[in-house]
């Protein structure tokens, strides 16, 4: 996945109010609000693609040098855990965002097409869900997830350009 690295460019108001959610949700969870917290929404906010735990980490290493892997990793759950971020899993590593949360505007049940190469994701209006023939009323589904791996057009050119040259 492509790396990630904190800017001082000022941020737009919709990233700000990311941020700010994201604290409210972890200070409502009974979290400490840290900058490293912070730092770390501030990244899943400007990117808003799937990361890997390596590339936060990596980002952050050179603020907080001492920072361990694993920190990194459990905050990340933390972020799962309540709420503000999402995982998937593709070969073998996980992959977080920011959740897609029904509750904001414009958010509706959808899937992604998530880009292997920098993470970009393409909201997928389709469910599979809704062209499964088989009867499924005796049963109770809680929950299901519909993922597309490949190269998003910019990755796919890119990789066109580096085999012809």
């Amino acid at each position: 996945m492509k790396p990630v690295q904190l800017t001082n460019q000022p941020l737009s108001p919709e990233t700000q109010a990311l941020i700010e959610v994201g604290m409210e949700r972890l200070k409502e969870a009974g979290f400490k609000l840290t900058k490293k917290r912070q730092e770390i929404l501030t990244l899943f906010a400007a990117n808003q693609r799937y990361i890997t735990a390596l590339n936060i980490h990596s980002a952050l290493q050179a603020s907080y040098p001492t920072m361990s892997y694993n920190t990194t990793y459990r905050n990340l759950y933390d972020f799962v855990d309540v709420g503000i971020l999402e995982t998937t899993e593709y070969q073998q590593e996980q992959l977080f965002r920011f959740s897609c949360h029904p509750h904001q505007d414009g958010h509706h049940h959808h899937h992604h097409f998530i880009c292997t190469n920098c993470g970009h994701t393409i909201l997928l209006d389709a469910c599979p869900l809704d062209h499964i023939s088989t009867d499924l009323s005796e049963v109770e589904i809680q929950s299901h997830r519909f993922e597309v791996f490949g190269l998003c057009a910019d990755c796919k050119a890119h990789a066109s350009q580096s085999v012809t040259s």
